[in-house]
């Protein structure tokens, strides 16, 4: 198991504290968070829980991120959000998921950035340059690095950077022995003016490697055990499992099988007690190499077995961080050795089963990719199809709302050609007495009041659906309304003689937004006028039909026939007149169906031709 694994995890939320206090400090903040008000503190004493809780287990890490993220992104608390990130991190990698693992330390090196965290972001090039290298990346692993020693020598507090330095030596293979000792004797100084002792395991660790490597063997493997022995005297069970495993290593390359042997069993039941799946299947896969090479069936078949469950768990919790994670598989060259040097039936049959169960399970996450894979072409067509309507939808609004404008200016018309034709007539002198002068002016005055207030109400109502459409209906007196807009419209009605029947009762209720209901009502009786002949009456009816009120506006005109009802509200219609009268501006029985299905409603005609037309509008009796 490569190091780089491990030196990351000792980063920094504040302080450092000295970390033979690290269990009295984590009951300390347990038994402080029912107590902590401050929602960003909160955030914060989670994260350092997650940071402390990492070495010992991977789940309580992960259970303190679950806490800590939702709260800090409630709270757009970007240094909680970079610590909860930072932990979630950790605990991939820890999986070995380098692809999680590098995706979240960039989005919490992002975001020490930005609030001008340098210690922090020291760290985080640390971490994602040790990740690039755990991935055979090396060179780009180096560069972060290189990044990180240039920041980390610039500090003040310069703790982090004894971990930057132990990370130079760990990751460069091409280091020299002088070079590296210089570097740990660096950080051991460090690690000590801070009490890190976590670091000074480590150190203690490297030192060992490097004496082994000058030649020093057995001076070597004494510090390791000196390592070990400090990891467990801190109850760091990471650090215990792979000061242990390189021990078993190094026994194992001088032939002391006992040792090595017992250091592999030891680490693993760790592993597996502490959930750390990645550096458990790495334990059995060396015993279950150590057993298949001394043809010992029955210990091979149990790790194989190990093995099986192992990975299975794996593949298991990557499924479960969101990615379909396949890098791994028993080493099927070795079990077809075992295979083919065994001559026995049963030993040939067991370890059948086990590649039995290893293909199944590889054919199962293939399978299950293969559907994800179909789920999301489906998905991306949907979204496709999704897109294609509402562009479609988009155009029709579009024109829809260019066309409005020239809806109100055809709502403002008459009554303006009714003044004009009014003035027209008080510039001709003495065509008028002054009885007929002095009614024409209470005319013009009228027509000029209701004008102004159609306009009011309309401007306000266009004001409130700037920002987007807003419904805000009420109940209101609906014969009130349709007497209203008949009002709106008397100087067309008399120069016709045409008469409005309002049959509705004082009793009859609607509710509605008034100003989208008023534009129904003007625009359907001034639709009757058009298409009624001189002395003709229009008779507005209202009658209840179940859980709704229907309003017909019927005149006595020409009517329609079939092919002209279906085409009266679209747009894209094209609309011929008979007569001067019927003209308008094509478009406010459209707009009237839209401002009805707005307010849940619905519009319709009926006509025979010969036998007038009625047009009807149907509006819940209640919200």
């Amino acid at each position: 198991m490569k190091k780089q694994l491990l030196l990351f995890l000792y980063i920094l939320l504040g302080i450092p504290a000295c970390l033979l206090a690290q269990l009295k400090e984590v009951r300390a903040i347990q038994q402080q968070l029912p107590y902590i008000k401050d929602s960003a503190a909160y955030v914060d004493a989670l994260n350092r829980l997650g940071m402390l809780s990492h070495l010992k287990s991977t789940d309580s890490c992960f259970y303190y991120v679950q806490k800590a993220m939702p709260i800090a992104d409630r709270l757009k608390y970007q240094k909680g959000q970079a610590g909860a990130l930072n932990n979630l991190a950790i605990v991939h990698l820890l999986k070995q998921n380098t692809y999680l693992a590098s995706k979240y330390f960039n989005s919490s090196l992002d975001i020490y950035r930005k609030i001008n965290d340098s210690s922090n972001e020291c760290q985080l090039l640390m971490n994602i340059g040790i990740t690039l290298a755990s991935d055979n990346k090396i060179k780009d692993g180096l560069n972060y690095l290189a990044e990180a020693y240039q920041l980390g020598s610039r500090l003040r507090n310069d703790s982090i950077f004894a971990l930057v330095l132990l990370n130079m030596v760990n990751t460069n293979a091409a280091l020299s022995i002088d070079s590296a000792t210089s570097f740990l004797a660096r950080a051991e100084s460090i690690a000590a003016h801070y009490n890190d002792y976590r670091c000074l395991t480590v150190i203690k660790q490297m030192k060992g490697s490097l004496l082994i490597r000058a030649g020093k063997k057995e001076e070597g493997l004494q510090m390791m055990q000196n390592a070990l022995q400090m990891a467990k005297e801190l109850n760091n069970e990471y650090e215990k499992i792979d000061v242990g495993t390189e021990l078993g290593d190094n026994y194992l390359a001088a032939n002391d099988t006992g040792r090595a042997i017992a250091y592999y069993k030891d680490g693993l039941a760790t592993a597996a007690a502490n959930r750390y799946d990645a550096l458990a299947v790495n334990l059995a896969q060396k015993l279950y190499d150590y057993y298949s090479g001394k043809k010992d069936i029955a210990n091979a078949s149990q790790y194989a077995a190990l093995l099986i469950k192992d990975y299975q768990d794996y593949q298991q919790s990557v499924q479960q961080g969101g990615v379909d994670y396949l890098d791994y598989s028993l080493k099927t060259a070795e079990l077809e050795g075992l295979k083919s040097d065994s001559r026995k039936t049963t030993y040939i049959i067991i370890i059948l089963s086990a590649l039995s169960v290893v293909i199944c399970g590889l054919l199962f996450f293939m399978m299950r990719a293969q559907q994800t894979r179909k789920k999301l072409v489906e998905l991306l067509k949907q979204r496709n199809e999704q897109a294609g309507s509402r562009n479609a939808e988009l155009q029709y609004k579009n024109e829809f709302n260019s066309r409005l404008i020239s809806l109100l200016a055809h709502d403002f018309r008459q009554p303006l050609a009714a003044v004009k034709g009014m003035m027209t007539l008080l510039k001709e002198p003495g065509v008028l007495s002054a009885e007929e002068m002095n009614f024409l002016i209470t005319r013009i005055e009228n027509s000029s009041d209701t004008s102004l207030e159609i306009f009011d109400n309309i401007l306000h109502w266009i004001k409130k659906q700037v920002s987007g459409f807003v419904y805000e209906p009420s109940s209101m007196q609906l014969k009130e309304l349709v007497d209203e807009a008949a009002k709106s419209l008397q100087y067309i009605l008399d120069k016709f003689n045409i008469t409005v029947y309002n049959n509705i009762t004082d009793a009859t209720n609607i509710f509605a937004d008034k100003e989208m209901l008023q534009f129904v009502n003007r625009n359907l009786i001034h639709n009757a006028i058009k298409f009624s002949p001189a002395w003709a009456t229009i008779t507005v009816d209202a009658v209840r039909s179940g859980n709704e009120i229907i309003i017909s506006v019927k005149d006595e005109g020409k009517g329609m026939t079939k092919e002209k009802l279906e085409s009266l509200f679209n747009i894209f219609s094209k609309t011929q007149y008979t007569s001067d009268k019927e003209k308008g501006s094509g478009v406010a029985l459209v707009i009237c169906k839209d401002f009805l299905e707005r307010m849940n409603g619905r519009i319709w005609a009926e006509s025979e031709p010969g036998k007038g037309a009625a047009f009807l509008y149907a509006l819940p009796l209640t919200e």
